[in-house]
């Protein structure tokens, strides 16, 4: 039987975690939550704590493309950009070099979006229409989410790869055949 071996093409469970909260916080506060309601408020700085969790991690205990310095994007990377858009590639470990700047996009403009929602709620905030500057966040980030989905989908039909089951637990790889194991 093969060793059990990390697919590299899987993300690490702290990875996993921290986005699919991310995912459910968003999904909950700009579509199911009432703006202003305590569970929105709770849910605002939850997530910012794990962005601050994942941030951490990147800096300190994470491997591979789940380290902070792996999402930083070279001149080189952009380079091949163009070719990269008009071909079919083969599927690589964490973020080609425009996900890497979106996926600073999107922690950025969660961070902006909470901390405009806790801003607003303060005396100088209020005077400062911060409630108009989270409103506009919120407006971006859904874009933000919806041209997130759109590059999962182009990108996995480009790489001939579900990236979405890069995010799923349980998934692993075979360490000679490159086969999936049946989740344990």
């Amino acid at each position: 039987m093969p060793s059990k071996k990390a697919d590299p093409f899987h993300w690490d469970a702290l990875v996993r975690l921290t986005h699919w909260g991310v995912a459910a916080i968003c999904i909950g506060n700009l579509w199911l939550n009432e703006a202003g309601e305590e569970w929105h408020e709770r849910m605002g700085y939850a997530v910012m704590v794990l962005i601050g969790i994942r941030l951490l991690w990147g800096l300190t205990f994470a491997r591979g493309h789940a380290r902070l310095r792996a999402l930083i994007p070279s001149r080189e990377d952009f380079r091949h950009q163009a070719d990269a858009l008009r071909e079919r590639t083969p599927p690589t470990p964490g973020h080609h070099d425009s996900g890497k700047l979106a996926v600073w996009a999107l922690w950025l403009l969660v961070l902006a979006t909470a901390g405009t929602g806790w801003f607003q709620n303060t005396e100088t905030g209020f005077d400062l229409g911060a409630d108009d500057w989270h409103e506009w966040c919120t407006w971006v980030l859904q874009g933000m989410i919806a041209l997130h989905l759109c590059a999962i989908a182009y990108t996995s039909w480009r790489q001939r790869s579900n990236l979405v089951t890069r995010m799923l637990p349980g998934r692993r790889a075979r360490a000679s055949a490159g086969q999936q194991e049946p989740n344990v």
